[in-house]
């Protein structure tokens, strides 16, 4: 993932923008790779007169990947214990397919870096990538149990790109809504004299103005922050990217904060704090 130069000067806002572009970019990447990969898969012929490991006699038919697989590794017939299938072999052409797909994003050697083997095991299971990797024939059960495995790929990418597209839209809505925030933190600390100045010359009344605008601010920052808080939710139901990581977890892991927005909440609410502080130290003295 792309690290983002210099957190955008601070803004982690602006930060969380930077990498949902680059993610959402990548994520669109490889859904069209696999879906380039499984039109080459569909139109590469596959071996099912050949006998395989499932069936040296080639009279029933194969098992299924699993079964095949299983037999392989139990009587060490079927596989070469390498990557390299026979010149001219359907499986070859499987893995040029693969190698010039998916393997060729642009972000593939920064996000994975792996060989062809690692990867297919990473994206099909273990099964279909030994069926695919040590085997010697590209039966119509691979075929099949492959085609079905790219399907899923795709699928997986469209589900985490809306995720990524809602993503986006909660964190340029929080944005939007935190800006005015600010200007009237400005417009308030320019009203009690700036930096510095004797807020207490402002008068009880006004002091007193300013900070009920200070409160009502706050309670705007918390309905942010509580709007934000049921996105995460949303997307912890919506996907499942492991025990130890979440959709910010993931998109972020470049950025000083794992939750950019929930940060610029916070960021905000402390400058109120400060003024609210600060326009009642002054409204003490103005007594």
């Amino acid at each position: 993932m792309a690290a983002t130069h210099a957190d955008e000067e601070g803004d982690p806002i602006r930060a969380a923008r930077a990498e949902l572009r680059v993610e959402r970019r990548r994520v669109v990447d490889e859904r069209e790779a696999f879906r380039a990969f499984r039109g080459r898969v569909s139109s590469i012929p596959d071996e099912s007169g050949t006998p395989g490991p499932s069936d040296p006699a080639a009279t029933d038919g194969f098992a299924g990947v699993g079964g095949a697989v299983s037999d392989a590794v139990g009587s060490g017939t079927g596989g070469r214990g390498d990557v390299t299938a026979a010149p001219g072999s359907r499986l070859v052409a499987v893995r040029d397919a693969y190698r010039a797909t998916v393997m060729s994003v642009p972000h593939y050697a920064e996000e994975y870096d792996d060989t062809y083997e690692r990867s297919v095991a990473e994206e099909f299971g273990p099964e279909l990538a030994y069926a695919l990797t040590r085997t010697d024939y590209f039966h119509e059960e691979y075929k099949r149990s492959l085609l079905s495995a790219v399907e899923t790929a795709v699928q997986e990418r469209e589900a985490f790109l809306d995720a990524v597209e809602s993503e986006t839209e909660s964190v340029e809505r929080a944005g939007s809504r935190l800006e005015p925030i600010r200007r009237e933190i400005e417009a308030i600390d320019d009203e009690l004299g700036g930096e510095g100045g004797d807020a207490a010359g402002a008068g009880f009344g006004a002091l007193d103005a300013c900070r009920t605008r200070t409160a009502a601010l706050r309670e705007d920052c918390d309905r942010i922050a509580a709007r934000r808080q049921r996105v995460l939710a949303d997307h912890e139901r919506r996907l499942a990217l492991g025990d130890a990581i979440d959709l910010p977890g993931y998109c972020y892991q470049d950025l000083d904060v794992t939750y950019p927005v929930l940060a610029a909440v916070g960021s905000v609410g402390d400058q109120l704090e400060a003024l609210r502080g600060r326009i009642e130290r002054a409204m003490a003295r103005a007594r």
